[in-house]
């Protein structure tokens, strides 16, 4: 019988690219035909989360089960909260959702043109070379919290956003390689 090697292996290898937590950029382009929410006052973001729905298959005494639908879920991005001319665009795109500044008609954007962007979020190497490419399609905020406020804090204030989005594209950029998953379609006369 072999023995398993017990070293690092190709976790160890000199030339192996840890991502890490702190390299990175989230954008939220289109909005209202062109506007942006500029990456740089991001504090905090996530990539996206896929569940998986089991559908239970039941036969006699047995029971299995398969993948069913899969959702993609919210994440929650923070930005820091800056008196910037820079940042209208995150407060347009809010605005856009739920008009919060007109309590009277309290207007909200009618198509996904009007409410939703394209959130861009991209990893890097620790040489700036992007590592991937995440895209959420027809992306939008679903709770919008301002944040408390305290006197006896000395913490920056943030607005923090829970983000719903329909679809997503991942695209690794370094190393390039095609994500093809495991899916024949049935052929005609295939079983016996």
């Amino acid at each position: 019988m072999a023995q398993q090697p017990m070293g690092l292996g190709e976790i160890g290898d000199r030339s192996t690219i840890f991502k890490r937590k702190f390299r990175w950029t989230f954008r939220v382009d289109d909005i209202c035909s062109g506007d942006s929410v500029p990456e740089h006052f991001v504090k905090m973001a996530a990539r996206p989360n896929v569940s998986i729905e089991e559908t239970e298959i039941n036969f006699l005494n047995g029971k299995t089960w398969i993948p069913g639908k899969a959702t993609w879920e919210t994440i929650t991005v923070q930005y820091y909260d800056v008196a910037s001319i820079d940042n209208r665009g995150l407060w347009r795109w809010l605005a856009s959702v739920y008009d919060f500044t007109d309590p009277i008609n309290l207007k909200m954007g009618s198509s996904s043109n009007q409410y939703a962007g394209e959130a861009v979020i991209k990893m890097f190497d620790g040489c700036g070379t992007p590592l991937e490419n995440w895209i959420l399609q027809d992306c939008w905020p679903t709770t919008i919290n301002w944040g408390e406020l305290d006197y006896t804090n000395s913490e920056e204030c943030n607005i923090e956003l829970t983000l719903r989005y329909s679809q997503v594209t991942y695209t690794p950029l370094c190393p390039k390689f095609e994500i093809r998953p495991c899916c024949d379609p049935c052929v005609s006369g295939q079983q016996g």
